[in-house]
């Protein structure tokens, strides 16, 4: 069999970046493959590069298809592109990434043997594409869903991008063109991790995690300091996650009520190493609210078995001794423990 494998690929202001990832996934090995580009309105000359692109390709070779939308955000620019899909397997990639040569066609031999989700691991890459660090250490897995695979997404953190995966139609979209899993639209942060933990919610296979490493994200200076979200706006981007892990109406069930405490832990601690003095932090608008946020779930942070003993002391630190904290802050940062490794 060839399956239809449709690639959506949101861009926003992707002139100089865009062909270089349509020309990573036009070398796939998988050759049946349909490519929508949604331009999410950009002003620059995206939509030219992806026209002058499609211009190269003949009708049967690789199907693209461009639409052009509002600026509306990446999860929006998702959530159309997965309206207007054909293919059996649905992946996504960003119009700044790149994918090595084989990762369609790896993970479309996984889901071949009936997994719900297949996934690979990620390269960090500099801003000219040359690949860099990884993001984790990989060894082939095969997790049950949906509590198990929940559990490594939600608290292991090892698939909050939705680049390196490849997912099932009939998941997403149902028989009368309905989308059951979307991104979220309204929110700064964590649509991917939002859409993972929604799908994979909605499976009762299989995911199977590669030992791969098949998608290149490529990091640039804007991406570095674009991410600064104020403590409002995390919760509500976490909202959709936390909504999913009380779902499951098990109390022992924890993994999204750790993810919570962690993020916001980190939010403290980055915003600490920001500060350039220990009086500014303090008066920093939204510490407050950091931190009554992070006292929802940080007992059961601190009770739980799982989490290693170091980050036990740095969340009572922050609680205990919230100067020593910054005082923390400022070394941890200097050896980049802040970075976005989702």
């Amino acid at each position: 069999m060839n399956e239809l494998v449709t690639m959506i690929i949101p861009a926003y202001q992707e002139e100089k970046k865009i062909g270089r990832c349509l020309k990573s996934i036009a070398a796939s090995t998988y050759r049946n493959l349909e490519l929508i580009v949604v331009n999410d309105g950009s002003t620059d000359s995206t939509q030219k590069v992806v026209e002058q692109f499609k211009e190269k390709y003949k009708p049967g070779d690789i199907e693209l298809e461009l639409i052009n939308v509002t600026n509306g955000g990446s999860g929006r620019a998702r959530n159309c592109g997965m309206q207007k899909a054909r293919g059996k397997y649905i992946g996504f990639v960003d119009g700044d990434d790149m994918i090595h040569p084989q990762m369609i066609e790896r993970l479309v031999l996984s889901l071949r043997k009936g997994n719900d989700m297949a996934s690979c691991g990620l390269l960090f890459c500099k801003e000219s594409g040359k690949a860099g660090r990884y993001h984790c250490r990989l060894r082939r897995q095969a997790v049950s869903c949906p509590e198990k695979a929940l559990s490594c997404a939600m608290w292991g953190q090892i698939q909050m991008s939705l680049g390196p995966a490849l997912f099932r139609r009939e998941k997403i979209i149902d028989k009368n063109g309905k989308l059951l899993v979307s991104c979220p639209e309204d929110t700064v942060a964590f649509e991917d991790f939002a859409f993972i933990c929604r799908y994979l919610n909605q499976c009762n296979g299989i995911w199977e995690r590669l030992p791969f490493y098949g998608y290149q994200y490529c990091k640039h200076e804007k991406s570095l300091t674009s991410k600064r979200w104020s403590p409002q706006e995390l919760s509500h981007a976490l909202e959709p996650v936390l909504a999913i892990g009380e779902g499951m109406g098990d109390p022992g069930f924890i993994s999204h009520k750790l993810q919570y405490a962690f993020r916001f832990l980190a939010l403290w601690y980055e915003e600490a190493f920001r500060q350039g003095k220990w009086d500014s932090f303090k008066k920093w608008p939204g510490r407050e609210i950091c931190e009554k946020e992070l006292e929802k779930y940080a007992d059961i942070y601190m009770d739980s078995p799982d989490m290693p003993w170091c980050r036990k002391l740095v969340m009572r630190i922050v609680r205990e001794y919230p100067k020593a904290g910054w005082y923390l802050a400022k070394a941890m940062g200097q050896f980049g423990m802040f970075e976005e490794n989702d």
